[in-house]
């Protein structure tokens, strides 16, 4: 299931794509607590001998901890109890909010901590509908968490504000207006890829489409919405706690 339909632009097909010694290089997304996903892995168990509980790939369902997320794989966190060996295969169960993605990978390595085992994931996807869904589950949670703080002033601006700018290497930028009198936050644009979410203090929302930012039709709007309440749980830590409390109430 594709969690957007209308926004975010679809990757290139895999036979396009750069070579896997490249791949391996690429970005891996942290994955904030507050961000409102479910991860569960299904493997087969071991018992205390070290032996398979089923000589099946399908296994039992294990609620765990998404702490990161990369294009190859993924890194979960999870009880102490569990066993495991490299290279078994497993399913990793997705879940936010009305979506479910399920991604076939196996266990890379395993790293045991204080807290439980951390298990390094390599996604096996074969399936193009399932990649391009999992490719835009790491757009959502690459533009909130790539943002830095690219300037701001120090003096009003000619609107009366004083304005911060945050930028990405993704399409993704966040422009905050504080008020100069208590640098209190007035309002915020925030662009995602190419729609635009604007909000002041006190006002309703507007979602905006395309390089002209015309008020989006409804379904896509929804769409936005739901985009950008899954950005803000996930969003940096350059941008200040006060910013990120207004984006969240707008969020809701």
């Amino acid at each position: 299931m594709l969690f957007f339909k209308r926004i975010l632009k679809v990757p290139e097909p895999a036979v396009n794509r750069v070579p896997l010694v490249e791949q391996r290089r690429g970005p891996r997304y942290t994955v904030n607590p507050k961000f409102p996903i479910k991860a569960v892995l299904s493997f087969v168990g071991r018992d205390d001998t070290g032996m398979p509980m089923s000589n099946t790939r399908h296994g039992w369902n294990w609620k765990g901890r998404l702490v990161d997320c990369s294009e190859q794989g993924a890194h979960i966190q999870m009880g102490p109890a569990l066993k495991v060996a490299a290279h078994e295969l497993c399913d990793l169960k997705l879940s936010l909010d009305d979506f479910e993605l399920t991604i076939p990978c196996h266990i890379a390595n395993v790293r045991e901590k204080a807290e439980g085992f951390v298990f390094g994931l390599k996604h096996d996807i074969e399936d193009e509908t399932t990649r391009i869904a999992y490719i835009q589950l790491l757009e959502v949670l690459a533009l909130g968490s790539t943002l830095k703080l690219h300037g701001k002033t120090t003096k009003p601006d000619e609107s009366g504000y004083l304005v911060e700018h945050y930028d990405s290497d993704r399409s993704a930028r966040l422009e905050v207006w504080r008020h100069p009198s208590d640098q209190s936050v007035a309002a915020f644009e925030f662009q995602l890829q190419d729609n635009l979410v604007r909000a002041a203090a006190g006002q309703g929302m507007q979602y905006l489409t395309g390089a002209s930012a015309r008020p989006a039709a409804a379904a896509k709007a929804l769409e936005i919405q739901r985009l950008f309440s899954w950005v803000v749980p996930n969003i940096a830590a350059a941008v200040p706690d006060d910013v990120q409390a207004f984006l969240r109430h707008y969020a809701g």
